[in-house]
């Protein structure tokens, strides 16, 4: 992957992550919290593919992104233990509230849920920034 290539799909993957996330406030502002808890995720999810596309790493799965994610961010201490629990907290969110029938976020639990998007985002921005792949 070419040095333009790389920096164009971390710009594709942050862009795609900031949708998301703005999506899931709209989202938690109507009520729709299964739908935004959804949405945090994904924010995660391309913040997290931006972080390793950074290292020229791409994921073919969400479970090949969280294994890497805490091959190569985690393990090598560019970033703490807890945003690889944090991204996987939000992955489980996700699909129980796709999936799982009896499940159903509360306002406040959507609302924890969007914290923790936040916050992943907000440092997975600070580490793109810092290997200069800021805005």
């Amino acid at each position: 992957m070419s040095p333009d290539s790389r920096r164009a799909q971390v710009a594709r993957e942050v862009e795609k992550g900031t949708h998301s996330l703005e999506a899931g406030e709209q989202l938690l502002r109507v009520g729709l919290h299964d739908d935004a808890v959804t949405r945090f995720y994904y924010a995660a999810f391309h913040f997290a593919s931006a972080a390793l596309l950074t290292e020229g790493i791409e994921a073919s799965s969400h479970h090949g992104l969280m294994t890497l994610f805490s091959e190569h961010l985690v393990r090598t201490g560019a970033l703490s233990a807890a945003r690889a629990k944090d991204l996987k907290r939000l992955q489980g969110f996700r699909e129980a509230a796709d999936y799982d029938r009896a499940f159903a976020f509360t306002a406040e639990g959507a609302e924890e849920e969007a914290a923790v998007a936040r916050a992943f985002v907000s440092e997975m921005s600070v580490l793109l920034e810092s290997r200069g792949f800021g805005s």
